[in-house]
This record gives C-alpha cells, sequence and structure tokens, in this order.
C-alpha cells in the first residue's frame, strides 16, 4: 500500500491557481493530510479540511468538513501586491490545530460555533467603536460629531454586529468600497468620507489593541488603498475680482432680507476682516478682547493648533464689534443667538451665503471657510510675507515657549497687514481701483516703528503672564531666570 503525501501544494502553486479562470464546478485541489484547496465556480478559493467524526448521538462516525477560511474572495484580482486572506502556511496551521482537537474527542466545527458565540457584548465593534468616541469627546470635541456621524450613517450597518476579532481584512475592504459607491451613485467619482472611514475603523482598532488590551493584529491599516484615490478639492469661494460685488451684498443683507439679524451681518464683515475660523468668531467672547493693545486673543482651547492666538483689530473691526455692545454684552459671547439661547450654529454663515445667492446661482458656491482663501490669496497679491501671513491665518503650529514669543515678534508686521488688509477692503467695497504697491522702504519704516514699542509691550505682557504661572505652580526662581532670558 503506497503511503499517502503531504504538503503536496505550494505557494506559488496555489497562486497559479487563483490566477485561472473559475472552473465550470468546484474544484478540490489536495494538499494531502485531510487538507483541501477549494475553487468555486464563482471565482473563490478557500481552505476546507475533511475529517470523520462520531458524537455520542452518532451510531457510527460521519464524514465532515471544516471551513478553514478564504484564501481568495471571487471579486479579488491577483497581481504584484495581493496577499491571500489565509495562506497556505496559515492553513495547515489551522488544520493542525483542528487535528489536535479531534485526537481530544472535540468536534473543530462545534469548537468553533462555541467559540463564535462565546463573544460577549463588549467584544463588538459598535461598543468598541462607543468606547472609543467616548473617550474621544473626553479629549476634544473637534469633529467628534462628524466621527459618529461617519459610524452611525457608514461603518455600523456593515461590521458593527461582528466582534473585533472576527472582522477580515475583506469586511473593511467591502465596507469601504460600499461607502464609495453610495458616493459614486450621488454622482461624486471620488469619496473623501470613504476615506476617512477607513481611518477611523483603522484608529478604533488601534484602540482596542492599545487600550483594551485585544490580542489582535489592526488588518485595517491601510485598506483605503483599496478605494479609489481621493482628490481634495479646493474650497468653495468666490474669486476675487467677485469679492467687491460679495462684500456690497454683506452690507445690503438686511435691506434685501428683512428677517435678517444684525449679528449676521455683522459676523459676515468682521469674518471679511479677520478671517479667523468660523469656530473661532462662533464663539468669541468679549473677555477676549484687549482694548488697550486693540488685539483679541483667542485661547488654545477654541483653536485648531491648540495654541493662544492673537488677532491685531482695525478700527474697521473694532467699530464693528462696539456695534454689537448693547445687544449681546450680557451673554458673555460677541455673537449669540436668542431665539436658541445658545451661539450660532455652524450652518449659520453658510445659510446666509446661500440666501444671498452664493449657492451656484446666481453667484458661485461660498462658504464662511471661503474667507480665509479669499484673505490669503489677497494678501498675497498685496505682497505681504508668506510666514506673516500663515501666522495670521494660524497654520502655523509652534512646539516650543520660544517659538510662542517669536509670533509676537512679528505682531507689528501683522498689525500693519491687517490695517492695510481693512483699508483694501474699503477700496474694493467702494470700487477704487486697487493698487498693490506696498509702501516705500522709509515709509514702511516709519510706520514699523511706530508699532514696534506696541508690540514689544504685549510679548512683555505675555511673558510676565507665563513666568507669574510657572512660579504659582512651585518652579525654581534659578529656573525662572534662565527661562526669562531665553524669552
Amino acid at each position: 500500500m503506497n503511503k499517502r503525501k503531504n504538503y503536496l501544494l505550494t505557494d506559488n502553486g496555489v497562486k497559479a491557481i487563483a490566477k485561472q479562470s473559475a472552473p465550470t464546478k468546484r474544484t478540490r485541489h489536495s494538499d494531502g493530510d485531510s487538507l483541501s484547496l477549494i475553487h468555486d465556480p464563482k471565482g473563490s478559493l478557500y481552505w476546507v479540511m475533511s475529517y470523520r467524526y462520531q458524537s455520542d448521538k452518532d451510531i457510527e462516525p460521519k464524514q465532515k468538513t471544516y471551513h478553514i477560511g478564504t484564501y481568495k474572495p471571487s471579486s479579488q484580482v491577483i497581481d504584484t501586491n495581493f496577499k491571500p486572506e489565509v495562506s497556505l502556511k496559515q492553513a495547515r496551521l489551522a488544520r493542525d490545530s483542528a487535528k489536535k482537537l479531534l485526537n481530544d474527542g472535540i468536534d473543530p466545527n462545534e469548537h468553533k460555533n462555541r467559540h463564535k458565540n462565546s463573544y460577549e457584548q463588549k467584544d463588538l465593534f459598535k461598543f468598541i467603536a462607543k468606547n472609543y468616541m467616548s473617550e474621544k469627546s473626553k479629549t476634544t470635541s473637534k469633529n467628534v460629531q462628524k466621527l459618529q456621524g461617519f459610524l452611525d450613517n457608514h461603518i455600523l450597518k456593515h461590521i458593527g454586529e461582528y466582534p473585533i476579532g472576527a472582522i477580515t481584512a475583506q469586511d473593511i475592504i467591502k465596507t469601504g468600497l460600499a461607502i464609495q459607491t453610495t458616493f459614486e451613485q450621488q454622482g461624486k467619482h471620488t469619496s473623501e468620507t470613504a476615506h476617512k472611514c477607513m481611518g477611523l475603523i483603522s484608529s478604533i482598532f488601534d484602540y482596542a489593541i492599545n487600550t483594551l488590551g485585544h490580542d489582535i493584529v489592526n488588518i485595517a491599516s491601510g485598506r483605503n488603498k483599496a478605494l479609489r484615490p481621493h482628490k481634495a478639492e479646493r474650497m468653495k469661494a468666490v474669486e476675487q475680482h467677485q469679492f467687491p460685488e460679495l462684500l456690497r451684498n454683506i452690507d445690503s443683507y438686511i435691506e434685501k432680507h428683512p428677517n435678517g439679524h444684525q449679528q449676521t451681518v455683522a459676523g459676515l464683515q468682521l469674518m471679511t476682516l479677520c478671517f479667523v475660523r468660523t469656530k473661532e468668531l462662533r464663539f468669541f467672547e468679549w473677555s477676549e478682547i484687549d482694548y488697550h493693545k486693540s488685539v483679541w486673543r483667542v485661547p488654545a482651547h477654541k483653536m485648531k493648533m491648540r495654541q493662544d492666538h492673537i488677532i491685531p483689530l482695525s478700527s474697521q473691526a473694532m467699530a464693528i464689534i462696539e456695534s454689537l455692545r448693547p445687544l449681546t454684552e450680557s451673554t458673555g459671547y460677541v455673537f449669540y443667538n436668542f431665539e436658541s439661547n445658545k451661539p450660532y450654529s455652524e450652518a449659520w454663515f453658510n445659510q446666509a451665503l446661500n440666501r444671498m445667492g452664493y449657492s451656484g446661482d446666481p453667484y458661485p458656491k461660498m462658504t464662511g471657510h471661503g474667507f480665509r482663501q479669499l484673505a490669503s490669496t489677497g494678501l498675497y497679491e498685496l505682497q505681504f510675507s508668506e510666514s506673516i501671513i500663515e501666522i495670521q491665518l494660524a497654520h502655523l503650529e509652534q512646539s516650543s515657549v520660544k517659538k510662542r514669543y517669536d509670533l509676537s515678534a512679528h505682531l507689528a508686521q501683522r498689525q500693519v497687514m491687517m490695517n492695510k488688509w481693512a483699508n483694501h477692503l474699503d477700496d474694493l467695497r467702494a470700487g477704487k481701483a486697487v493698487s498693490f504697491d506696498l509702501l516705500t522702504p522709509n515709509e514702511l519704516a516709519k510706520e514699523m516703528d511706530s508699532r514696534n514699542e506696541q508690540a514689544t509691550d504685549i510679548a512683555l505682557h505675555d511673558k510676565d503672564i507665563l513666568i507669574n504661572s510657572l512660579r504659582a505652580q512651585g518652579v525654581s526662581q534659578q529656573v525662572l531666570a534662565r527661562l526669562a532670558e531665553q524669552l
């Protein structure tokens, strides 16, 4: 009697089978020792182990099949980047584990079912995601609502009920492709949301591993490569030559929309002058204004970069702010929605712009964020330096105390820039021809000198606050003296 041969298949041999056309009927490729690769007519390949088992209810042993896992789903293409879900080596190890169970008198299929059903609710992806969102909301509220929307609207309906340890790479890829298809059906060729959902799934896997101690691999990492690449679109905004008409439409907003609010006009006007992020303006508090220095100090917790931000206020900006004092000072906020008894919502600016026609008809699409884009382009045309513009846009993230005070060193230039910008907008509004020439070197030097003293005062003021805060925390005088020298 010939001895049965084992290890008949090779990695290259299995890959060659995978590249073949799907057979007309199910085909079995034996590796020996009860392990086989099944090629399905639909094109998928999967591993099975054949065995015989007699339970207490059986008169004699029955022939059974143990499904180990998928080598390649029917939809996957074999290319240079292909990786099997369950490789030949992994299939052999799973077969060996199943045989050990048989030697102990345990049916591997029954063991698998018991294990599958033994997951607790806390192991389900949806519960881990809930914990992740809860933890994230404690550290920062930024985008938490948006991330929750990704889960509720797109992710959980696909993998929410799965134990996280049972989710496969293909489960995640199919989820991402389904989300992408949803947006394709809406006429969008690429979907930023699909890519962000894949990133969120990966973050939840990391949370499960690093925080909750799940002994799994983050198989979600890198799966967004299965999606069509997303090309970021330019933020919607009018062009520079359309800016003057936008300014005039803002000024006449209440005249054309009698139900409009004075605060909406003031908010849009202030956005054109200060070009902060809409959230920073919506939650602008009276206590953040330094009247002596004519600056608005936005605390770090309100900023995207999580650092304090100083906004020099032109005389035009101060006039707009002061016009609101009789209306909102008692609330603590410069802008306050009395109908809902809280600051205005994210939709505040966009709704007003839509009413003015900046929704694609008759004017181009425009959003609240678009004012930052308009200011950036306009200031570059006015030939201000990139570093000053980027600092004022709060794009530069500072990582040390000294860098923080480097910002104050540029405050004089920023004050010049913000005043020039306010005057530039007045010229646009009035329809004047705009010259993009800067001051002569002598004129610039004279104006800068007159402001350097004020900028130094602000820097020293911030320095004193920091030193006093550290002293109250018990930092030694010697360390404080060295720090003061560096600042």
